[in-house]
């Protein structure tokens, strides 16, 4: 029998993470307001930078409230998803910083419009679609097809499919009566 050696008490695993300084609960709990007058953003080799604090990084931006303000509370993370502050809105940055911000979002939220529901199919706990998108025609799989249809506000729907893409119906009565009555289970 093979003896292996815990490690020990109040230490992780192999190694702490000494790399990094440990910040405090005070230290977590301030939020850091990123402005045009104290963050600048600019693009270079395929990939957003951040300029704050007279240091420059790669920059990463998530929607802290991703169906509701789209374009408001834009959480800007580095490379190892640590917060370096939240953009209030994007509109307070102007030009081509604000250009930067905006492409970046619909890159990293990029959402086909289903224009026209073709065909749904359900077997075994999943959905097979077929639709018309803005994109073209395209089929997916939904897997628990009533958790992955998200309704964003009152008549847009955002549908997660099995690999991670999204997909949008800015307006549920905007789709032709065929379309409608296929999705119409699910609302």
């Amino acid at each position: 029998m093979e003896h292996r050696r815990r490690p020990p008490r109040g230490g992780g695993g192999d190694r702490e993470r000494h790399d990094r300084p440990q910040k405090s609960l005070k230290d977590i709990s301030v939020t850091v307001w990123l402005t045009p007058q104290n963050a600048s953003f600019s693009y270079r080799n395929g990939f957003l930078y951040v300029t704050h604090d007279q240091k420059e990084q790669r920059a990463f931006l998530c929607r802290q409230f991703p169906f509701e303000l789209q374009w408001e509370f834009i959480s800007v993370l580095d490379d190892e998803q640590g917060e370096i502050g939240i953009i209030r809105r994007v509109s307070d940055f102007e030009g081509e910083a604000g250009e930067l911000l905006c492409r970046e979002l619909q890159r990293r939220y990029y959402a086909p419009v289903i224009r026209c529901i073709k065909q749904i199919k359900e077997r075994y706990g999943f959905s097979y679609w077929k639709v018309t998108t803005d994109e073209g025609d395209v089929s997916f799989t939904l897997h628990d097809t009533f958790r992955s249809i998200v309704h964003a506000e009152e008549k847009r729907l955002v549908i997660l499919d099995v690999d991670g893409n999204r997909f949008e119906i800015p307006n549920v009565d905007g789709l032709d009566r065929k379309s409608y009555k296929k999705i119409e289970l699910y609302l």
